[in-house]
């Protein structure tokens, strides 16, 4: 589910290497804003166990359109289990009253908000942060070890791609600990690096990040090397999660394999390879008209079945239905 400032951001979406060097999000760790690709090819190969459940998605006739052009396909969207109704028929920034009923492979289940966007190859991306915020459900203490190697990775890809010259960690304690003889030393480093700002140097985590977010400017006409950066960041993310596997398949999957009940206005689900199964048609107010309206043109998009629904309550008693079924439970 999508409010008007996630859609906009989705509307324009941002290349794969403005996710990888963005540097803005929430916290105060430079790791907590890092976009992790939420890949189906990568977590086929890390969990090939799919998960293939029916899933909703509101939207309108145009995001139905865009639907059916991806069935079957890698691409990811976000759907979900669990929706109160009123967001069901006024929770999207369109005229929304489309809820489509479909099979998709989960990559990702969470009993919240993801907050996930997508780049222009269609490809989602989840803030680090979300996965900090999730793992405090029952998981907090070993997700500071994936975190960890989080923040190793992009030490090692700027001191790899970028750096020449560095100063060990024992520089920086030293200068913490206000030696005269290592401040002046390291106000002639600076001075150095003013003069030749090509010479980078990392003392410290926040200087890998800053370096890793400025890493197109850096180096701005060599392509070759940026897509090299690039895939060094993928492989490294397919690497984490292989290494932490057990501990980030409770974080992912722990909600799917659970009741699948939030106490969250919605939560959110990231499939792919949808199949659309059915079309449910909300009775809905338009944001540019104050009347009542009903998309009853369904039909000209997909051979569907349709059903039509006068209350949004009765609908979302219908999904957690489905949904109970589907457990089990």
């Amino acid at each position: 589910m999508k409010f008007l400032s996630t859609l906009l951001n989705e509307y324009l979406s941002l290349s794969t290497s403005e996710y990888i060097f963005d540097k803005d999000g929430y916290g105060s760790d430079p790791a907590s804003a890092l976009k992790i690709p939420i890949s189906g090819p990568m977590f086929q190969r890390v969990w090939p166990k799919t998960i293939r459940s029916t899933v909703f998605h509101a939207t309108d006739l145009k995001g139905l359109q865009n639907l059916k052009k991806i069935e079957g396909k890698k691409k990811t969207i976000s759907a979900f289990w669990a929706m109160m109704s009123r967001y069901m028929e006024s929770g999207v920034a369109t005229e929304g009253g489309l809820v489509v009923e479909m099979e998709g492979d989960v990559l990702i289940s969470s009993r919240s908000d993801i907050m996930s966007q997508v780049d222009r190859q269609g490809r989602r991306w989840v803030e680090m942060s979300w996965f900090r915020n999730a793992s405090h459900w029952g998981n907090g203490p070993e997700f500071k070890k994936v975190k960890k190697e989080f923040r190793d990775l992009i030490v090692k890809l700027v001191k790899k791609h970028l750096i020449s010259k560095q100063i060990t960690e024992g520089w920086l304690e030293d200068m913490q600990a206000k030696d005269r003889a290592y401040e002046k030393a390291a106000r002639a480093e600076r001075l150095k690096r003013e003069k030749n700002p090509q010479k980078l140097v990392v003392r410290n985590v926040e200087d890998a990040f800053e370096h890793w977010s400025n890493m197109k400017r850096h180096l701005k006409g060599d392509g070759k090397k940026l897509r090299l950066v690039v895939k060094d960041y993928f492989d490294g993310v397919e690497k984490i999660f292989k290494r932490n596997k057990k501990i980030l398949e409770k974080l992912f999957y722990g909600y799917a394999n659970s009741k699948r009940s939030t106490d969250d206005s919605w939560d959110e689900q990231l499939v792919n390879n949808i199949k659309i199964k059915k079309i449910h048609v909300l009775k809905v107010k338009s944001y540019e008209d104050e009347d009542y309206v009903v998309h009853d043109d369904v039909t000209s998009v997909g051979n569907w079945p349709i059903e039509y629904w006068d209350a949004s309550i009765n609908l979302e008693i219908y999904t957690r239905q489905v949904v109970k079924k589907e457990i089990g439970k």
